[in-house]
């Protein structure tokens, strides 16, 4: 029988190799060695900002200033959720009052089969059809 090809005895075999050269204690080392001299600077600056923040907290001048809407993102996404909320209840309101206009019976009389009230219902049903319109443009427009 002629020996074939064996994936996973060859896979670990050449993880068991590539595994063992980035072990060896000498790489470890270095890597460790690179990351302390990156983090040197840092580390040298933080005696003097502690210093300064317990100072402060000492003095009682140390304070953090967090405002919920200081970047300018969170108030327009915000003005836009608001408008879009608002714009939706507007429709849905003028869509309801139009529906309730057209099935109203009586008013006056503009046609013998068309009155005031249906007029006015078709007229508000189309204010709430732009409206809501209005609302599904900005939210696919946003995506």
């Amino acid at each position: 029988m002629e020996p074939g090809f064996d994936l996973v005895v060859e896979a670990r075999r050449y993880a068991a190799g590539h595994l063992t050269g980035q072990l060896s204690p000498r790489a470890v080392q270095k890597t460790a060695t690179d990351e302390l001299m990156a983090l040197l600077p840092v580390l040298r600056r933080l005696p003097r900002r502690a210093d300064r923040i317990t100072g402060a907290m000492e003095q009682g001048r140390f304070s953090v200033n967090v405002r919920l809407f200081a970047d300018e993102r969170d108030r327009r996404v915000v003005s836009d959720l608001t408008n879009r909320f608002l714009l939706t209840l507007l429709g849905a309101a003028t869509g309801i009052g139009a529906v309730l206009l057209i099935g109203a019976p009586g008013g006056p009389e503009i046609t013998p089969t068309v009155s005031l009230f249906q007029v006015i219902g078709y007229n508000l049903l189309i204010v709430a059809s732009i409206l809501v319109l209005r609302v599904l443009f900005a939210i696919f427009r946003s995506r």
